[in-house]
């Protein structure tokens, strides 16, 4: 039967590039969180995963005293 036969087809999706990542970090470490809002929303089911790497991000452009 062909229909037990049928293998999984994987597709890589993009959910956020590393440099909407980086754009968004830099903002949200300026204190506009205008950007990682948008590329949150864009997510959708992804949005808590693109929201941590945005938060991890933005520990790399904070001002250190």
């Amino acid at each position: 039967m062909r229909l037990f036969n049928r293998k999984p087809t994987l597709t890589a999706t993009t959910v956020a590039t590393a440099a909407e990542i980086d754009a968004a970090a830099r903002a949200l470490a300026r204190g506009d969180d205008t950007l990682a809002n948008q590329l949150c929303d864009r997510a959708g089911n992804d949005s808590q995963a693109v929201a941590m790497a945005v938060l991890a991000a933005s520990v790399d452009h904070t001002p250190q005293d």
